[in-house]
């Protein structure tokens, strides 16, 4: 498990090849935590919503992800790669401020 993740990525400027420790002391590539998350959410909500529109698709719906002002630019373009490594033909939209 691994904890308060975002913390990192705006306070130690995290960079592609980063690692993040969990709690049991393991190593994993911080960018495909943040990707694994993004896409979680991503079919946590497509379950949530196929229980409401049983014959909606993946296509129907525009995933968009925002990213607060306070962020340094390179942590926003951070979280725009790891959203880019879920898209997989998904309509996403990165809103970078």
């Amino acid at each position: 498990m691994v904890y308060n993740y975002v913390f990192l990525i705006i306070n130690q400027g995290l960079s592609r090849h980063s690692e993040i420790e969990d709690i049991n002391r393991e190593r994993m590539s911080a960018i495909t935590i943040f990707s694994m998350s993004i896409n979680y959410m991503r079919e946590h909500l497509m379950a949530a919503l196929q229980k409401q529109v049983p014959d909606i698709e993946q296509s129907d719906v525009m995933f968009v992800i925002t990213v607060p002002a306070i962020w340094s630019d390179a942590s926003k373009q951070y979280m725009r790669e790891a959203a880019v490594k879920v898209r997989h033909g998904l309509i996403m939209i990165i809103c970078l401020l």
